[in-house]
């Protein structure tokens, strides 16, 4: 049965071997966002540990499959400059202020960059870029 969130597992008693994380969570095409949710939760537990080889080899199908799923969900690359910033803020819970904030700039201006009326500097990309972790090539025009 699906749950809406799986229980945290202390990495210390993460499972050691394939089979063995196979039972505590199946890999298999992520379908929906339950399956989703359950996925990173498992990448999050084992990500950033020192990982046995076949830790790491599930783990990376495990990732192999979230992104699959995540770029059919979430198709940022055709996004605009201003599309994609908006995204990102919105998933951070911020908004034009925030970026204004962020920029050193006039709330006003800022707002004007999230609706496409004005472009982004260099040196405002790159401080998007370095805050947000986005590929500074996307919010080109």
């Amino acid at each position: 049965m699906k749950t809406a969130t799986q229980t945290s597992t202390p990495y210390a008693k993460i499972p050691k071997t394939y089979a063995a994380l196979m039972g505590l969570h199946l890999l298999r095409p992520i379908r929906d966002q339950v399956d989703a949710d359950n996925a990173a939760e498992m990448i999050d537990q084992l990500a950033g540990h020192a990982l046995n080889a076949e830790q790491a080899d599930y783990l990376d199908l495990l990732s192999d499959l979230y992104e699959k799923w995540e770029s059919t969900q979430f198709p940022l690359s055709r996004a605009t400059g201003p599309e994609l910033l908006h995204l990102v803020l919105a998933e951070r819970d911020e908004g034009g202020a925030d970026l204004a904030k962020l920029l050193g700039v006039d709330a006003s201006l800022a707002y004007r960059i999230l609706r496409g009326e004005r472009q982004l500097t260099a040196a405002q990309i790159r401080k998007i870029a370095d805050a947000y972790g986005i590929d500074p090539l996307a919010l080109l025009p």
